[in-house]
């Protein structure tokens, strides 16, 4: 049976969190949309676990915008009314091509932007490679901040933003765009797992933007919807756009599935992946290179992702984490961690703001 589409409750928790910043109270918006449990209250340890379907995930995101009365969520220089995502839709339905409907969605917030008297970029918010094989979307929600005053929950913001306007272009042309790649101004420390929730690619970071890159002949491709199919599209939106998969899964993903969480067992061979895969290790191989990467780089996030994800865990002493990492000696596993992320356990901690409860002896290099 086909696994219905979920999404991270650390998600719905970003969301909560942006409506108490804006002093909403939670626990009446947890009732109201009866949601199965409140993403607010799970520990560190079950966060990693929970998932909302897709249909509780829109009721959540559509009534946080109400409460803020903000299609951005206070993320933007402007406000944006609730019926802004709707007339846009609108504006660009009859587009005769994604191309054009980009084009067209600059001149729409142009508008917005301009009758507040602020200025506009105007300039396309995608570029073309040199020969032609690659189309470049960038970010254009928000004026970005500095990566010094970037934190995580902005940077998830902002895949977050990124992702949705993937899955939009998608459903527009009718049918699954897969992204080469995506560029992250902010540091890789800032990254976990879950961004995997959203773009299962090569992510780079410390780039000069936020964008995703697909393959050009996309932008060239027509818009499949009319103003009816738009119509149902809105009703449950963003719904919609969470319902879109990539029918012809990532060879990354089916590896990672396959190297699993549990570190303190071995992890599988190159030879012994690819006999699972029912492929050739030459296969394997040509298709990892394809997407632009190793099966030691993928291992690599695997574990690097695990340690992040067990490090957020205040209950857990950075020696804890080592084992479960499946390190004898926690000197292995600062070398190791250090190696992935370019800092040691103790400083990702502090960078992140997470309290230790127990007192660690010593910080290795």
């Amino acid at each position: 049976m086909k696994k219905e589409p979920s999404v991270p409750a650390k998600y719905a928790r970003l969301l909560l969190k942006i409506s108490r910043e804006h002093g909403h109270d939670i626990e009446p918006v947890v009732q109201t949309l009866c949601l199965p449990f409140n993403p607010m209250e799970l520990s560190d340890s079950e966060l990693p676990e929970q998932e909302l379907t897709v249909q509780d995930f829109s009721k959540l995101y559509n009534h946080v915008a109400k409460l803020l009365q903000d299609e951005s969520f206070g993320t933007g220089r402007i406000r944006l009314p609730m019926g802004t995502f709707r007339m846009f839709c609108y504006a660009i339905i009859h587009s005769p091509s994604l191309r054009i409907a980009l084009d067209r969605s600059i001149d729409f917030y142009a508008i917005l932007y301009e009758a507040k008297g602020l200025e506009f970029n105007k300039d396309r918010r995608y570029k073309v490679s040199e020969d032609g094989e690659y189309a470049t979307l960038m970010y254009s929600g928000l004026e970005v901040e500095s990566d010094d005053s970037m934190n995580l929950q902005n940077q998830l913001s902002i895949i977050n933003y990124l992702s949705l306007q993937h899955r939009f272009c998608s459903w527009l042309i009718g049918t699954y765009i897969p992204v080469h790649e995506v560029n992250v101004m902010g540091s890789e420390i800032l990254s976990n797992s879950g961004y995997r929730s959203y773009f299962d690619c090569p992510i780079n970071f410390n780039q000069a933007e936020y964008s995703f890159t697909i393959k050009a002949h996309f932008l060239d491709t027509p818009l499949v919807h009319t103003e009816e199919s738009l119509h149902d599209f809105l009703k449950t939106a963003p719904y919609g756009l969470f319902s879109i998969v990539n029918e012809d899964e990532s060879i990354i993903k089916k590896i990672r599935s396959l190297i699993g969480n549990n570190f303190t067992r071995k992890i599988p061979g190159f030879d012994e992946v690819a006999e699972k895969l029912n492929i050739s290790s030459r296969t394997l191989r040509r298709r990892l290179e394809k997407e632009g990467t190793s099966y030691q780089r993928v291992k690599d996030d695997c574990r690097r992702d695990a340690a992040i994800d067990y490090l957020t865990r205040s209950e857990m002493s950075i020696n804890a984490v080592a084992h479960q990492m499946g390190f004898d000696e926690p000197s292995a596993f600062h070398r190791s961690f250090k190696k992935w992320t370019g800092i040691t356990p103790g400083e990702f901690r502090k960078r992140n703001a997470v309290s230790d409860e127990y007192e660690e002896q010593v910080e290795l290099a």
